[in-house]
């Protein structure tokens, strides 16, 4: 089960602990850090079991600004 907090391995081979996680435009988003290099994150859609790194340049910076709202509000 992915939740907050956790940490999971992609097919990087690389571990990510899970940053954030929230609901945007239907999806469910995910912001991950690499555990050994925690300036590399990567930002995801996870929906029906299925994690895939965010590329579409308009949905990233929505992403990208949501994140930086979140973390700076609470």
């Amino acid at each position: 089960m992915v939740r907050k907090g956790s940490v999971i391995e992609l097919d990087d081979n690389n571990e990510y602990v899970v940053i954030d996680m929230f609901e945007h435009k239907g999806n469910n988003i995910i912001y991950l850090s690499d555990i050994n290099n925690l300036g590399n994150v990567m930002y995801c859609t996870f929906n029906n079991d299925e994690l895939k790194k965010i590329t579409d340049p308009d949905l990233l910076e929505e992403v990208i600004k949501l994140v930086n709202e979140h973390t700076h509000n609470n």
